[in-house]
């Protein structure tokens, strides 16, 4: 174990005095050669004793450490890959912050594609989606009125008629299979519903049975009325034994439907069928989203799948979801960050396959600290501890609350914490990891881990 944490203190002093990426194969012969007499006496001390309930000591993974004086103050298999569920969403954020602005917007151009004469469009209304996870969702109010204001600008535009309909355009590598490692009995419910290139009211519908009729309207959605409530991987039918609402797999048919149904309540006479695309094109309204800091601060503080993926997905634009992991690992890997064995499948950590270690997550952590928190900007999109978010009731009523911000996870036998302890005035003053796999009471083990938190930064 000693050569691994000889790594992680290169890894700390070569961020400390910016030394460059290459010269990190030079620098692990010094580290280990310089520290060895003292990694050995720690080894001597023995391996780690979980004193967490219900869960095997070589499942337990921590690293806490002080800011202010860079003490380690607990690391435990620090260099182990666990499984982080939805801490995954931390380093998907601090990605998309280091890709784009964090004003930046997602722009969803609605372009009139034919000739306009005597007020009849000859030709489609077509959507250019670009993957924007936000149009209409529930968590966003102020911007929602989507397909009303497309049917207002088509009225402003002097367009009466539309021989085509409204149809949905994109790339189409944003339309892929489900990410390796989500389990198909996730797909049917909210929390498991997955990323389009064209995603409306959150991806989600409610089916009324038995009728099986769809809120948003969505034709096309088959609804068995018999059967388990399930929906296997690349089907688009639904089987249901109840009224419930669900993933919605069709979410391109949902918003083409909801902007034919507007612009025919505004007057708008919209065809049945697209016609080939031909003649000019005219864009009659931007839809612009929330912002990428609104957007990010949201998913982290509610643990939005989908958004999270939108994210991913932000960070590569017009790239397949593996294309946007690889660029999110060599950017980590370009800032001196050991990428060694970690795997990521999604943007929101869904995916049972996904590998990282405490050292990892608490370099992302520090870097983004270090270089992304103007203004504590990095720090406020985490929950904080017994007051918001995922973490409202974790160290509720504790001298650490309020004191600790941290993005969870959680999953069958998974309950993983990463953030940071901060001080009155917001500041970071100590980096916090802790994944947890493979336990069997998991409200035994978040009672020691409060209990553990408050022995050491209390």
């Amino acid at each position: 174990m000693w050569p691994l944490l000889a790594i992680r203190l290169s890894c700390v002093i070569m961020r400390k005095y910016k030394q460059p990426h290459g010269m990190r194969p030079l620098l692990y012969p010094l580290i280990l050669f310089l520290f060895l007499p003292f990694l050995t006496k720690a080894e001597e001390a023995g391996p780690y004793v979980s004193k967490l309930p219900s869960i095997p000591a070589k499942d337990v993974g921590i690293y806490i450490e002080d800011l202010r004086t860079g003490d380690v103050v607990l690391d435990v298999n620090g260099e182990k890959l666990f499984t982080p569920a939805s801490v995954t969403k931390l380093v998907t954020s601090s990605t998309a912050l280091n890709t784009s602005s964090p004003a930046a917007r997602f722009t969803t151009d609605i372009v009139a594609q034919g000739v306009i004469s005597g007020g009849t469009l000859d030709g489609n209304l077509v959507i250019k989606a670009c993957g924007d996870p936000t149009i209409e969702s529930k968590h966003f109010p102020k911007n929602k009125g989507f397909a009303d204001a497309i049917a207002a600008a088509v009225k402003k535009a002097g367009i009466e008629k539309i021989t085509g309909t409204v149809v949905a355009r994109y790339r189409q590598e944003y339309e892929q299979p489900t990410p390796d490692g989500w389990m198909d009995e996730d797909l049917i419910h909210p929390y498991g519903t997955e990323f389009h290139a064209a995603n409306y009211a959150d991806n989600l519908v409610s089916v009324l049975m038995p009728s099986g009729r769809t809120t948003p309207e969505t034709p096309g959605l088959v609804v068995n009325r018999t059967g388990r409530n399930r929906r296997q991987r690349g089907s688009k039918a639904v089987e249901l034994t109840s009224s419930m609402k669900i993933a919605n797999p069709l979410p391109e048919v949902t918003m083409c439907q909801a902007v034919k149904n507007a612009l025919e309540r505004a007057g708008v006479t919209v065809g049945k069928n697209p016609v080939a695309d031909s003649g000019p094109s005219k864009t009659v309204y931007s839809h612009k989203s929330p912002t990428m800091i609104e957007i990010i601060t949201s998913l982290m503080y509610r643990s939005d799948n989908l958004m999270a993926e939108g994210m991913l997905r932000s960070t590569a634009p017009g790239k397949t979801r593996q294309q946007a992991v690889s660029r999110e690992l060599d950017m980590w890997d370009s800032k001196g960050i050991d990428i060694t064995g970690i795997v990521i499948e999604d943007g929101s950590g869904l995916s049972r396959n996904n590998k990282m270690t405490p050292y990892f997550l608490a370099e992302v952590l520090d870097w983004m600290r270090i270089h992304k928190n103007p203004n504590n900007q990095y720090v406020n999109i985490f929950p904080v501890a017994g007051r918001s978010g995922t973490m409202r009731g974790f160290l509720k009523g504790t001298a650490l609350e309020g004191k600790i911000v941290a993005k969870t996870g959680s999953m069958r036998n998974v309950q993983c914490y990463a953030g940071f302890k901060i001080d009155d005035d917001g500041q970071p003053t100590h980096l916090i990891v802790l994944l947890l796999n493979n336990f069997s009471d998991r409200a035994a083990l978040k009672k020691a881990l409060e209990k553990l938190l408050l022995e050491k930064l209390s």
